[in-house]
């Protein structure tokens, strides 16, 4: 016996890339719509703008297949609520209400749980802030002062010191760098305006 295309369609969602969102698991809705449109390419999805004005926009979305509606999804966004919604309001809500389709036909996490595309979009916004977090601190961790500063005295009279980068990079760091810049451009450093800061290979300074 065949198995039914919504049946594969969920089950290959099952495998997909989630978000954690509260401690649940969603999956974006442009993953829902590539399943979706694999399994289904035949099927239609239809939005219609049901309100928009200054406030707050109303969308819904409408899956249909041999002119047969299977799914409709509901998705109202306020237009001062969060960073998205004040640019992009009217596009958010129907992300949204096609994700709420797509979810009335169990094409959604394992959870079986609706999130909204602000939801999604904020929950993949803290996740890659986490990251960069992570990979700042594991930078920082690798920086250290330098073992040999001593050779650096007119700087360390300054107030400044000399970090060890841990890149192969020697860097000046402390209160004043610009105005110390005759200083520390005596002592060998260079200024890198890319990443403002003065810098030295540390097989120059050995």
């Amino acid at each position: 016996m065949e198995t039914h295309p919504l049946l594969l369609a969920i089950e290959e969602m099952k495998k997909m890339p989630t978000i954690d969102i509260k401690g649940k698991a969603y999956s974006q809705v442009s993953t829902r719509i590539a399943v979706f449109r694999k399994y289904f390419p035949n099927a239609s999805i239809v939005t219609k703008i049901l309100h928009d004005d200054d406030q707050k926009v109303v969308v819904q979305a409408t899956i249909s297949l041999d002119g047969n509606i299977l799914s409709t999804g509901l998705s109202e966004e306020f237009r001062n609520d969060g960073f998205i919604n004040s640019t992009s309001a009217l596009e958010n809500s129907e992300t949204s209400a096609i994700g709420r389709a797509l979810a009335g036909l169990s094409l959604f996490a394992e959870n079986g749980e609706y999130a909204s595309s602000n939801e999604v979009v904020n929950a993949v916004t803290q996740q890659q802030s986490k990251t960069t977090n992570n990979q700042h601190y594991q930078q920082q961790s690798h920086q250290h002062q330098y073992q040999h500063s001593q050779d650096f005295t007119a700087i360390l009279n300054a107030g400044l010191q000399v970090i060890d980068n841990g890149n192969g990079l020697l860097t000046v760091s402390g209160d004043g760098i610009f105005e110390k810049k005759n200083i520390i451009k005596n002592a060998g450093f260079r200024w890198d305006g890319q990443n403002r800061q003065w810098y030295m290979p540390k097989r120059q300074a050995a």
